[in-house]
């Protein structure tokens, strides 16, 4: 098994970003801890297979980001990691006016998806500035790739890893989101 960035250090910083965007600055408070766990990722055609039937049973919005070590890997397609965000469809609109996003006032899948997508990648530059502000290389981030309940064709990942992490997050009365994150070993600056 290749070595993956240590959960020690990202998992506080992803933990922690949630809980300032949602319960400090939205003002909606968890209704019970959040979940860490370890799963194997499972591997189709080279990617990561994602179906959001693994930790939900509701409709669920997606997106996905992926982390590269520079441009030039960025443009050669090999990932470093990946970062995905699962939200519960019923309350993904109350989260996202939480953490300060518009919500169309007719909310179709269409822009919720979109929201998933801008919330992944809020999150995923999050984890980036402040890894690189503890001494790591600046990654690179993709466009989000916004879903709606899977990702068929699966998402980039090292090939050098077969684990992921996945934190849950339980707002409202629901588990409202999940995220799962891959991240290779980062070169200190």
């Amino acid at each position: 098994m290749a070595k993956s960035l240590d959960p020690q250090i990202v998992n506080p910083i992803l933990t922690g970003f949630i809980e300032e965007l949602i319960t400090a600055k939205g003002g909606i408070a968890p209704t019970q801890p959040f979940e860490v766990s370890v799963r194997h990722i499972e591997e189709y055609e080279g990617r990561m297979r994602v179906n959001a039937t693994d930790k939900f049973d509701v409709a669920v919005f997606l997106a996905a980001v992926n982390l590269y070590l520079n441009k030039t890997q960025m443009q050669a397609n090999k990932a470093l990691g990946a970062v995905i965000l699962y939200m519960d469809a019923e309350v993904a609109d109350k989260i996202f006016k939480a953490v300060g996003f518009q919500v169309p006032y007719d909310e179709d899948d269409e822009s919720m998806m979109a929201l998933c997508g801008k919330l992944c990648q809020t999150i995923a530059a999050n984890l980036r500035d402040r890894l690189a502000a503890s001494g790591f290389a600046s990654l690179e981030l993709s466009e989000p790739a916004a879903y709606k309940n899977t990702i068929s064709e699966g998402v980039p990942f090292s090939k050098e890893q077969d684990e992921k992490q996945e934190l849950l997050f339980y707002f409202l009365k629901h588990k409202a989101l999940g995220l799962d994150w891959t991240l290779g070993p980062i070169p200190r600056k």
